[in-house]
């Protein structure tokens, strides 16, 4: 099972976020259903039979969408459309009953997958997909605090001694260390999906080695 960090540096428990959310949007209702029994011992698996319900399903506490590519009612790939454009932060799984061609170039999408799809296979796509949104999710979170702190260091009136500083160093130092954590268990392939769903200007950095600095 792959968990998130929380801003105390460790795993969310069941009062923080709870198990990985994964949303099967797919409308065949046995292929549905065995995606999910196969992803349910380790995941929080709610599913959609079509666009309109993929998208009313979609909140920020869903980390993965595996996504067909041919959804009855809002198209598939107009559902990912309206996905990427909802700001909500999730990674995409796209599947599909026949061979990739050109057009997936431009298909935002972190995997590409063809039916049939084997066990292992769904595992392990899922399971990549949830490690690296939680640890991109706990980069955005530190990046933030110390863009907080940073405000904070040396500005009047603001002493270390204050409470509200006091906690924010201590939250941005739990966080930093759960992040450490969570980064042994990435490999070259999670850094490789993880870089590439950056945009060049993200939280300011250049290089994949910047962001770890």
């Amino acid at each position: 099972m792959t968990e998130g960090i929380d801003d105390e540096g460790g795993t969310d428990g069941p009062a923080e976020r709870g198990r990985p959310r994964v949303l099967v949007a797919e409308d065949e209702a046995d292929v549905r259903e065995l995606y999910a029994d196969r992803l349910a011992t380790d995941y929080d698996v709610i599913t959609a039979a079509d666009g309109e319900a993929t998208l009313a399903a979609l909140d920020d506490s869903v980390d993965v969408v595996f996504l067909d590519r041919r959804l009855p009612g809002i198209h598939g790939d107009d559902t990912l459309e309206l996905i990427r454009g909802s700001g909500v932060g999730v990674r995409v799984a796209a599947v599909t009953g026949v061979g990739a061609d050109a057009d997936l170039v431009d298909l935002p999408v972190d995997a590409y997958l063809e039916k049939p799809v084997d066990a292992c296979r769904l595992r392990e796509t899922v399971d990549r997909l949830v490690r690296v949104a939680r640890y991109d999710d706990g980069v955005r979170r530190y990046y933030a605090l110390s863009q907080k702190q940073a405000a904070l260091d040396g500005a009047p009136g603001v002493s270390e001694a204050d409470p509200a500083y006091r906690e924010l160093v201590r939250r941005r130092g739990t966080l930093r260390r759960g992040i450490e954590d969570l980064r042994g268990g990435l490999d070259d392939a999670d850094y490789e999906l993880l870089f590439r769903g950056l945009d060049d200007g993200d939280a300011g950095h250049d290089e994949p080695r910047d962001l770890y600095a």
